[in-house]
């Protein structure tokens, strides 16, 4: 699935002030579900509405597909092997992979970095994810689409100047990176050493959540088959949270470039994790400006975006459970 493009009006839309929604916009039945979340002046502030199912509606608590989003995660989960000196940035990936191996012009070369940054010309945009009855893929089987996955070998092509292309492909090949580097699953090892210590306490790498979580619909309404699309393709589109956990994985970030004592990681890497390497991409997230990052995201029946300010802290997330309703979401909050 591709990466929903993020353009000015939906950033100015995100950061516009955090609406009061009424009793009535929380119960309608034909609202899509959404959730919105919001930190400033170190105030949390979260609000919810819409339904998550045909007869459940959305709590504080309902997961949503994050999609892209997970990006930024995977991103972290890298960057704390960094902080632990277990991997460099700057050093081929091909170092720290055991199962697989890169192929392509630059599979030897390209950097951890490289990834990060949708620089290193690897291959295959997005991912379908899987219907109810589909059988799932492997990683080593996605890396090298080999039957059952749907989605094209991850391999790498020739690009000049080290420009960007984004690659969803790319984000795989860290999936596999850190289950060789620490001997983990990545959903138990993102979960430990991400999520919880960021306070995403809802958010989950799981297929399929034991918790309450949203179905899917499409732009035109409707609904997805089983609920949703399973995506094995956890570090690049698998990921469920809440706009909470958003916001609390953005805090993460700021409160690192602010070198508080008990950030996720150190200043000067958070500093490079928001320095942009070609064009607004960075290394798990956007940059808007040079004083916002964000990232966003899409899965069939699922839309999320979140940002921060990095001038003033600010943050926010929404989430919600149909394609194209966060930008009518927000115009009909702001009423």
């Amino acid at each position: 699935m591709n990466r929903r493009t993020f353009n000015v009006t939906s950033l100015a839309a995100l950061l516009s002030p955090l609406p009061r929604l009424s009793l009535a916009s929380i119960t309608a039945q034909t609202a899509p579900g959404h959730q919105v979340a919001e930190i400033k002046n170190g105030q949390f502030t979260a609000s919810h509405g819409g339904m998550a199912t045909s007869r459940t509606a959305v709590n504080d608590n309902t997961l949503f597909q994050v999609a892209s989003c997970s990006k930024t995660v995977t991103a972290l989960a890298v960057l704390t092997l960094v902080r632990d000196g277990r991997v460099e940035l700057d050093q081929p990936a091909s170092t720290y992979l055991r199962r697989w191996r890169l192929q392509g012009p630059r599979g030897e070369t390209a950097t951890v970095a490289d990834l990060l940054s949708h620089t290193a010309g690897t291959t295959v945009h997005g991912f379908a994810g899987y219907g109810p009855d589909e059988e799932l893929p492997s990683t080593l089987e996605i890396l090298s689409g080999h039957p059952p996955a749907n989605s094209d070998p991850i391999r790498t092509r020739q690009r000049l100047f080290r420009r960007f292309s984004y690659s969803g492909g790319g984000t795989m090949v860290l999936q596999s990176l850190i289950e060789d580097v620490t001997g983990i699953g990545f959903a138990s090892y993102a979960g430990a050493e991400v999520l919880e210590p960021v306070g995403a306490d809802h958010a989950t790498f799981a297929i399929t959540p034991n918790a309450g979580f949203a179905h899917g619909t499409h732009e035109d309404g409707k609904p997805l088959p089983g609920g949703f699309r399973r995506h094995p393709e956890s570090a690049a589109a698998g990921l469920w949270a809440t706009a909470s956990d958003l916001a609390r994985v953005m805090d993460a970030i700021v409160q690192s470039l602010r070198g508080t004592p008990d950030a996720i990681i150190p200043k000067a890497l958070a500093r490079r994790m928001v320095t942009p390497v070609s064009g607004q991409s960075a290394l798990g997230v956007f940059v808007h400006s040079d004083s916002t990052i964000f990232h966003d995201g899409r899965n069939f029946g699922f839309d999320a975006t979140m940002a921060a300010e990095l001038d003033t802290g600010r943050i926010r997330a929404a989430v919600t459970n149909r394609n194209g309703a966060l930008e009518g979401l927000f115009h009909t909050l702001s009423d």
